[in-house]
């Protein structure tokens, strides 16, 4: 058996990001995950994912999945007034 521990998986890079922008067509999505910089600026880009419709579906709900849970577990995340107006998005 392989050995298990931090160096497995080699030297994978990790990132922080508050800043991510989708871009879709018919054969894929992009996300790109960046830092803000300040409030008039544009974030600074760090790192670019693609992936398949299929594979985004699912990830998208895995990440909703993991989210659900953390709230059960720890509580509910709060985030400001009309931010799901201002993004058109809903929380269902």
């Amino acid at each position: 058996m392989p050995p298990v521990g931090p160096d497995v998986f080699g030297d994978v890079p990790e990132y922080y990001t508050d800043s991510v922008n989708f871009m879709t067509n018919i054969y894929g999505f992009t996300l790109e995950f960046g830092v803000m910089q300040g409030q008039d600026e544009p974030p600074i880009q760090r790192v670019r994912v693609k992936m398949s419709p299929q594979h985004a579906k699912i990830m998208s709900l895995l990440l909703r999945k993991n989210v659900q849970e953390y709230e059960r577990r720890i509580g509910t995340i709060i985030l400001p007034d009309g931010l799901y107006d201002d993004l058109g998005i809903t929380d269902e």
